[in-house]
């Protein structure tokens, strides 16, 4: 019976052993885990602190970009308002008859001038159409379309400006 016992006893020992090892290894393996878990939050710290950062950035571009655009309009606006108060004024001068809309046709030399040595004393003078009133209005509506349009498209153009700013400090 005494083999039997030994024979019992190792296998307890061995049974005690396999035991140990398995709690160890799982000592391990929770070690192995918390570590990951602690490297793993540090990664998730990281992209939050870099997402913070670029949000603050893309935040900081918009608001700097709608400040651009904000001013672009503004000076458009009063750019359109003046254009338009000046040709309502050359209208009102136009249909008082104070004033009228001349288109030159050519430039000639003054008469006597006769090319003289001395540029004081020759002169240069335009020839030029009188335009009615219909067509001078007429051409008012043009010009207050063209500088309109100037205007608009200078004010595309500085909010083009703006956005590709806005853009590069993003990507920076």
């Amino acid at each position: 019976m005494t083999a039997q016992i030994k024979i019992l006893a190792s296998l307890v020992i061995l049974a005690l052993g396999a035991a140990a090892g398995w709690v160890v290894n799982g000592w391990r393996a929770e070690a192995r885990i918390a570590s990951l878990r602690v490297d793993h939050a540090q990664v998730l710290a990281d992209i939050a602190t870099k997402t913070a950062s670029t949000m603050q950035a893309v935040q900081r571009a918009g608001a700097a970009a709608n400040a651009a655009i904000q001013a672009a309009d503004e000076k458009s606006t009063k750019g359109i308002s003046d254009a338009k108060a000046e040709t309502d004024r050359l209208r009102a001068c136009v249909a008082a008859g104070t004033c009228g809309v001349r288109i030159v046709t050519r430039y000639v030399r003054e008469p006597g001038s006769g090319g003289a040595a001395n540029p004081g004393t020759s002169g240069v003078v335009h020839a030029a159409i009188e335009l009615d009133r219909e067509t001078a209005s007429r051409f008012l509506d043009l010009r207050e379309s063209v500088e309109f349009d100037a205007e608009k498209l200078g004010y595309l153009q500085r909010y083009a400006e703006a956005c590709f700013a806005a853009r590069l400090q993003v990507a920076e």
